[in-house]
């Protein structure tokens, strides 16, 4: 339906089977998005990754959830050929900035991340100015979930430390 218009400029996602319209991103929320996008942009290049920042791209994780977070790094050597939604095994971080969504961020939408199989996840607070950070999916949980890092300090990778965002 998406590839043929029917939600032409509407945000959405698949998530437990439902399409969900997803909220306008409004400042500060863009503003945070942003800033993350640069650091972690730095952050890959200064590690010498093949991987690639993007945002609002969709990730195909199968049993009715295709999110489509605010940021993700992708390593570009695990994506197939064919033209797509990013599969799951190419993604080594998902970025969501949370402002009014930040009871769904940290709840059922980390668990169907965690469910999915995700090695890391952070959650951006925009109004506490903080990242959450979260790897080792264990079912619906994450085994690790790190003390909340500010924005002002280095933010690190858990499954790839020498990744090192400052914003």
């Amino acid at each position: 339906m998406a590839a043929k218009g029917a939600f032409k400029g509407m945000r959405v996602e698949l998530r437990r089977g439902m399409l969900l319209k997803v909220s306008p991103q409004y400042d500060p929320h863009g503003a945070v998005q942003g800033d993350l996008l640069r650091a972690l942009n730095d952050a890959v290049r200064a590690a010498r990754l093949p991987w690639q920042v993007q945002a609002g791209t969709t990730i195909a994780f199968g049993n009715g959830f295709e999110p489509m977070p605010d940021i993700l790094l992708i390593d570009r050597s695990a994506l197939p050929i064919q033209p797509g939604p990013i599969p799951p095994a190419a993604v080594r971080l998902v970025v969501e900035v949370a402002d009014s969504s930040i009871e769904d961020d940290v709840g059922e939408k980390r668990e169907d991340y965690a469910l999915g199989g995700l090695v890391e996840c952070w959650v951006a607070d925009v109004k506490a100015r903080t990242v959450i950070r979260h790897s080792e999916p264990k079912g619906d949980a994450f085994a690790v979930e790190a003390a909340p890092v500010p924005l002002s300090q280095p933010i690190a990778m858990l499954t790839r430390p020498e990744v090192v965002a400052r914003v």
